[in-house]
């Protein structure tokens, strides 16, 4: 349970680093129609649209696919958010697709994550979490020109983590990375 909280403490921190304002820059005023208002994430691309093929090609679980971690509201307006766990009877993890019109960036610089290495052969950056639990966690970001979009691993709580998370993420983007925008 520690694992699984601590993973969605890690998105919170994300979005909440990753909203406010500018200083100087105009804030929109409240919507009062009914109507949603135009965000970050209705410009984004939404990461829901990867084809299930290329999802069940990575080796997760199409049948798993939600477009928010808990409930239905969105975790933040600026993210367009997918996710899915690998297949039973050995899942022992969910993965998280990002997007967002931030920055590559932006999300090095104001993101909760650090030590953004390259990866070898790929047009991505793998990272960690700043704030460390008992976790089994590592991501990918890959910016484009339009914004950036990251892949994030998270262990399953009460699971032993099968693999290492970071291997795995980077086959994972691998697999993935055809049906995500093309990168800068």
């Amino acid at each position: 349970m520690r694992v699984w909280a601590a993973g969605v403490v890690g998105v919170m921190l994300l979005v909440s680093g990753c909203g406010g304002t500018t200083d100087g820059a105009p804030t929109a005023a409240p919507s009062t129609t009914s109507a949603i208002a135009a965000s970050a994430s209705t410009e984004a691309w939404d990461p829901c649209t990867i084809p299930d093929e290329a999802i069940e090609a990575a080796g997760l679980a199409v049948e798993t696919k939600k477009a928010t971690l808990i409930g239905e509201r969105p975790i933040s307006p600026d993210w367009s958010t997918c996710f899915w766990r690998n297949p039973l009877p050995e899942s022992w993890y969910h993965l998280g697709v990002f997007s967002s019109v931030f920055s590559l960036d932006y999300l090095r610089d104001e993101g909760p994550f650090e030590q953004f290495t390259a990866v070898e052969g790929f047009d991505g950056l793998r990272f960690q979490r700043k704030i460390k639990y008992d976790e089994v966690s590592c991501g990918i970001a890959i910016g484009h020109d339009k914004g950036v979009i990251y892949l994030m691993l998270d262990g399953l709580a009460r699971t032993e983590s099968l693999a290492d998370p970071c291997v795995e993420v980077e086959r994972l983007a691998r697999s993935l990375r055809l049906s995500l925008p093309s990168p800068n």
